[in-house]
């Protein structure tokens, strides 16, 4: 099934490395200990402990406990949950019971500087512990899941492992094939940079331009093995010179490191102090430079192991989305072979970006409603 949808969008950008850490920031599973707990109107909302390996992960449960439980899986590597709570939560936590995980190193987890724990396989085996944890807290045989942009591959690569715990899928701009989303922006801005050469521009912009293309063929040839320095000049410093924004559609919804912390009332949801929000930027910076300084996080291609899933799936992607590629959703929707048309949806939404919860939350959280009210009620 595959629909098109409409969308708008705003954003201010104060800081170029603030913006950075915002977005990196826009055994068994038992639950160890429990920090809050108040309820309003029937809706709860928890903080929990998990327990895993060396480490201990916060997770923020909220919303209706008597109905389906959604497991929301960050970007990054390296973001956190807390904005998805205001994001996200108005649209879905009436309706369900959303968990907010911070994975390991990020946000209010504890903190992570041991490199080899911050692998694509411990994230997996992490995220098993937290799936029976919480399914054993809540009373549910089985769960929902949605990742948005890295969480969006995360997702996938959980599938690949345990689809007998997982009810549906939402996929929100994601990835599965590294190599198309790197080549995808390459290629897109070598052409702008082109084109722009091809015009009446000063000696200046023509040198700083012919600069870019000859960085982009070098790292278009490199097997992306210290990505991290490369891939935030690609996303953050190019597109300004460029004439685009490889996140927003509209930069006017840019939320800026400055307001978040100004803006207390979304601090208080948050349950962070200012000091508090800045450290988490510092972990979001550590544990994206650990995934995107290793060439195999960097090359990660399951395209072709995505017939393996027979989960429904949803997969949504904003039509300006540069940042993974924006044929990205219709290649994965392509490749779920083993899923038919009532099993599978895409969702495509005009005039947004890589962030349609920024971007366009409510017509985001209608199509994530739909979806899965949709797949609880068939269970």
């Amino acid at each position: 099934m595959i629909r098109l949808q409409k969308v708008k969008t705003k954003f201010n950008i104060d800081n170029m490395k603030l913006f950075k850490i915002l977005y990196l920031i826009c055994v068994t599973g038992l639950t160890i200990l429990t920090f809050s707990c108040s309820e309003t109107v029937g809706n709860i909302d928890h903080e929990i402990m998990v327990k895993v390996p060396e480490s201990e992960l916060y997770v923020r449960v909220r919303g209706n406990p008597e109905k389906s439980l959604i497991i929301n899986l960050h970007g990054g590597p390296g973001g956190y949950s807390g904005i998805d709570i205001k994001l996200m939560g108005p649209g879905l936590e009436d309706k369900f019971l959303v968990a907010y995980l911070d994975q390991r190193g990020c946000g209010k987890s504890w903190e992570c500087k041991d490199k080899d724990l911050l692998t694509v396989e411990q994230y997996v085996e992490d995220l098993d512990i937290v799936i029976d944890s919480l399914r054993k807290k809540y009373n549910k045989e089985k769960v929902h899941i949605m990742g948005t942009s890295w969480g969006g591959m995360y997702g996938f690569l959980y599938l690949l492992r345990d689809q007998t715990k997982v009810l549906s899928y939402a996929c929100i701009d994601g990835k599965v094939n590294s190599n198309y989303q790197n080549h995808s922006l390459i290629d897109f801005e070598t052409n702008r940079a082109n084109e722009i050469l091809r015009t009446d521009i000063t000696k200046e912009q023509k040198a700083e331009l012919e600069h870019i293309v000859k960085e982009l063929e070098r790292i278009k040839s490199s097997n992306f093995e210290q990505f991290h320095t490369d891939v935030n000049w690609m996303k953050h410093e190019v597109p300004a010179k460029l004439g685009f924004n490889a996140y927003f559609a509209d930069t006017s919804k840019i939320i800026s490191f400055k307001d978040v912390v100004q803006d207390s009332a979304l601090m208080k949801l948050m349950k962070y102090s200012e000091e508090e929000y800045r450290e988490i930027g510092e972990k979001a910076e550590f544990v994206n430079a650990a995934f995107r300084n290793t060439p195999s996080y960097n090359n990660i291609n399951i395209e072709s192991e995505l017939k393996e899933i027979k989960t429904p799936t949803i997969v949504i992607q904003g039509e300006q989305d540069y940042v993974v590629g924006t044929g990205h959703a219709a290649l994965i929707y392509n490749a779920l072979t083993n899923l038919s048309n009532e099993k599978k949806e895409l969702h495509i939404i005009p005039n947004v970006g890589h962030s349609p919860a920024i971007e366009s939350p409510q017509i985001l959280s209608d199509i994530l409603v739909d979806f899965f009210e949709k797949e609880s009620l068939k269970n």
